[in-house]
């Protein structure tokens, strides 16, 4: 029995391996196509989302819920725009961020002899690279401290624009969330819950009826979009700063080499100014490092 279940554990992760080297070997040859469909195709989806809660809930949601000639309603539209801002600028920097080992100056692409050991040789680059830096493949370039390759900034994220990526990830999540709230008052008074659903409508809406049932639908179908993109957002956050507090990344999660504790990893990636860095993306803060050299905790053994 026992040798039944360790033949079927190997079938398995043989499967699982082959699988892997197929998808790696697609990507490697479709590099340029995947790039040119896939980047445009993300960021547009992403735009268009925000875009259209922001209008939707400026114009038609809010109004509902508050006198569009109040204190109230001038405060949040302010906000509003503040956070849509940041999302979009933050998207922006982390889009046109060089992260790759090239970005480094000429001087600092070779390893001092007292920290050589800790570099490793890249055969894809044909280069020898610094601790955390791995090859993407869809880049083509060594990233440091590369912590994944995100589609929605055409980009991948590591050592020198995580800091942009994790802003945007908050403003993404606060403002999705608070439009939910908008969102979720807005079909509580206007009863478009009970079209939420084909069913719902057959059972309750008498759609023939109703001259309402149209704005009711659409505000039941924003609903969801925007529970969707919620949740999507609040994942990829706390992830995220899930990464950040232990100083580890998405390609090696369990990795603790690095943690120096709660504040010293969030001033890895936020730099000196640590939190103020979420006013404004013009905010200079600079790194502890060049993405180098990295300290490891008291308790890794070199």
């Amino acid at each position: 029995m026992v040798k039944i279940r360790v033949l079927i554990v190997r079938r398995i992760m043989c499967i699982l391996y082959c699988w892997e080297e197929a998808f790696l070997d697609f990507l490697d040859r479709h590099n340029t196509k995947i790039q040119a469909v896939l980047h445009p195709l993300s960021m547009a989806s992403l735009v268009s989302v925000i875009g259209f809660l922001f209008v939707y809930d400026m114009l038609y949601a809010l109004p509902e819920l508050t006198d569009t000639q109040g204190l109230w309603y001038k405060l949040h539209c302010l906000w509003s725009i503040f956070a849509v801002y940041s999302i979009f600028s933050n998207l922006w920097v982390c889009f046109w961020t060089d992260t790759s080992v090239q970005a480094l100056p000429e001087y600092r692409r070779r390893p001092h002899r007292e920290e050589a050991h800790l570099w490793h040789y890249c055969p894809n680059c044909e280069i020898m690279v610094p601790p955390r830096a791995w090859h993407c493949r869809l880049c083509k370039v060594c990233c440091l401290k590369r912590d994944h390759h995100c589609t929605f900034t055409a980009n991948c994220i590591g050592h020198l624009n995580q800091r942009y990526f994790l802003v945007f990830l908050f403003y993404g999540t606060l403002g999705s969330f608070q439009s939910l709230i908008y969102n979720f008052m807005y079909v509580w008074r206007t009863g478009a819950f009970i079209v939420a659903d084909p069913f719902l409508i057959l059972s309750f809406g008498q759609p023939d009826r109703d001259p309402t049932i149209g704005s009711k639908v659409l505000a039941s179908m924003v609903l969801k979009v925007n529970l969707v993109a919620a949740m999507a957002a609040g994942g990829m956050f706390i992830s995220q700063l899930l990464m950040v507090y232990r100083n580890s990344t998405c390609f090696m999660m369990s990795d603790r080499t690095y943690d120096l504790g709660p504040m010293k990893n969030f001033r890895q990636v936020l730099g000196k100014r640590c939190l103020w860095t979420l006013l404004s993306v013009h905010i200079n803060s600079p790194l502890p490092h060049d993405g180098t050299e990295w300290p490891m905790n008291k308790h890794t053994d070199v």
